[in-house]
């Protein structure tokens, strides 16, 4: 018997996230009155602890992050979304917003630019998409290919807060990883 069947035997919470939290820490979660770049209170055992309870609100059980969505289908993508873990970000597809946003891991800020995903990124916007990236408190609409190869080129973070910019979160000064 495989080590997922045994879990699933075993009442334990079998997922493709294996112990990524992101979706439940980095952004704001507003019905759980949970503000950006702080843990949901509901996590435990680095996973969701309302997990397939009613009380789970509507929002967190519709979320999928780009690398579940692609998991739990037959995307081309597939296998070429890495794992938020691996990545040190994650994304998704904002049909509201019209954008893809991606939020970056503010204790590993520069992995993502060695992963799968500025080529993924490349991409959306070369389909006419807005990209809005989320990186240490700071929020960047991104519409040119341009203006993303110079974030791919430097730590815009540490340009603009050189520049005088103050986050666009201040909770973000609090940040503490779950």
């Amino acid at each position: 018997m495989g080590q997922a069947k045994r879990k699933r035997e075993a009442g334990a919470r079998i997922s493709w996230c294996r112990t990524c939290t992101y979706c439940c820490v980095l952004p704001q979660i507003m019905a759980l009155e949970k503000p950006m770049y702080r843990a949901c209170a509901h996590i435990r055992d680095q996973g969701c602890g309302l997990f397939g309870d009613a009380r789970r609100p509507a929002a967190c059980i519709s979320y999928n992050c780009a690398y579940l969505s692609a998991r739990l289908s037959v995307s081309p993508q597939r296998n070429r979304i890495p794992h938020p873990l691996e990545a040190g970000a994650y994304f998704h597809r904002d049909p509201m917003e019209k954008a893809v946003v991606l939020f970056i891991d503010p204790d590993r800020p520069e992995s993502w630019k060695t992963s799968a995903i500025p080529e993924l990124m490349r991409n959306v916007l070369h389909e006419g998409e807005t990209l809005v990236i989320f990186d240490r408190g700071h929020q960047m609409t991104v519409t040119r290919l341009e203006q993303f190869e110079a974030i791919l080129a430097r730590d815009f973070v540490a340009l603009v807060e050189a520049e005088g910019r103050k986050p666009d979160f201040p909770e973000f000064r609090e940040w503490k990883r779950a």
